[in-house]
């Protein structure tokens, strides 16, 4: 396995890890697949300050993880928020740690101070992994999101760099 930065041409592989996570799992809370040009635009805006990286094993693309901007409001400027989505036929095989290493490592370098990771409480391995990582609980959000017809709850938890 291999982890480097994602580039365009990657797009199509993070789309389709994606959609599968939103439309099999609770593991995003978007309600719809997201279409390839949405995915360009998502990834266009990430730029240096909020990296995208991708694993590649056996010749395909087996994950993804991503920094992006906790807030618009300036004051949150050092603060990102963590995202991690594998294939689902890589589960289980250390690409989420590989990942979540290298957006630390990263976030380090970049000067971030906070990382934060909401994920949904039935969502045990991404739990487990983030809390692996060196992550904290911060709090759970009761019954914040509505997917495949029932109630959600989130967990909030951080890491101060």
């Amino acid at each position: 396995m291999h982890i480097r930065p994602a580039t365009a041409d990657d797009v199509p592989a993070i789309t389709a890890i994606y959609n599968q996570a939103v439309t099999d799992t609770t593991a995003s809370f978007d309600l719809e697949p997201k279409t390839l040009d949405e995915r360009m635009t998502w990834f266009v805006n990430h730029g240096s300050r909020h990296p995208v990286f991708v694993a590649e094993a056996e010749g395909q693309i087996a994950g993804w993880g991503s920094l992006s901007p906790y807030s618009e409001r300036p004051a949150y400027d050092a603060t990102s928020e963590i995202s991690i989505y594998i294939e689902r036929s890589w589960h289980r095989r250390g690409i989420g740690a590989a990942l979540g290493q290298q957006l630390l490592a990263s976030a380090r370098e970049i000067g971030l101070h906070v990382i934060i990771a909401r994920i949904c409480t039935e969502n045990e391995a991404s739990l487990r992994l983030t809390r692996n990582l060196g992550f904290e609980d911060a709090g759970t959000l009761h019954a914040v999101g509505f997917k495949f017809g029932r109630w959600l709850d989130v967990a909030q938890l951080e890491l101060v760099l």
